[in-house]
């Protein structure tokens, strides 16, 4: 496994020809990055969560969207919504205007082992970077694997959530 830091996800990107598929699975997540605009959202869940912070992500989905690459997002989700879930439903207009297509699958509705599944981004079929917390549960990094048993596994559980997830403009939040 090799690991990238944050600033490194945009060499995955830029390796992506086809395809690149984001499983989020935790309830909550911690972001540096995001920190911020999470905890003024959150104090009147009113304010627009994005902003300037969202820039660099922006601009790296749109890139990659633009040289003909999909860029999926599926989030698992407990339900009723905590917190950081409609934090994140205020904000998926922002990822969607940056060439993001998200959908969101109810913990219960999902495959157990899917939603008990560890984050990852998956590029081309070819190679899976696992998401990486800190002791503090904050996202560090991905350790990423061409390895391809793991890199199977991690298409059948993207295949079987991305089947089942509502596309975000069609999700009774």
């Amino acid at each position: 496994m090799r690991l990238y830091q944050r600033e490194k996800l945009a060499e995955l990107f830029a390796s992506a020809k086809h395809r690149v598929f984001h499983l989020e699975t935790r309830d909550e997540y911690l972001s540096s990055s995001e920190h911020s605009a999470m905890t003024k959202f959150l104090a009147d869940e009113t304010t627009d969560p994005g902003g300037p912070w969202f820039d660099p992500w922006a601009a790296l989905v749109s890139a990659t969207s633009a040289r003909g690459v999909a860029v999926e997002r599926a989030r698992i989700v407990t339900t009723p919504h905590g917190a950081y879930t409609r934090y994140l439903l205020a904000l998926t207009s922002h990822n969607i205007a940056a060439g993001e297509e998200v959908r969101w699958l109810p913990r219960n509705r999902a495959a157990p082992a899917d939603a008990a599944a560890d984050d990852y981004w998956l590029i081309d079929d070819d190679l899976v970077a696992y998401s990486i917390f800190d002791e503090n549960e904050w996202w560090s990094g991905v350790a990423a694997t061409t390895d391809p048993v793991i890199v199977a596994y991690a298409c059948e559980v993207r295949d079987r959530v991305w089947a089942a997830a509502t596309p975000h403009e069609q999700y009774q939040k």
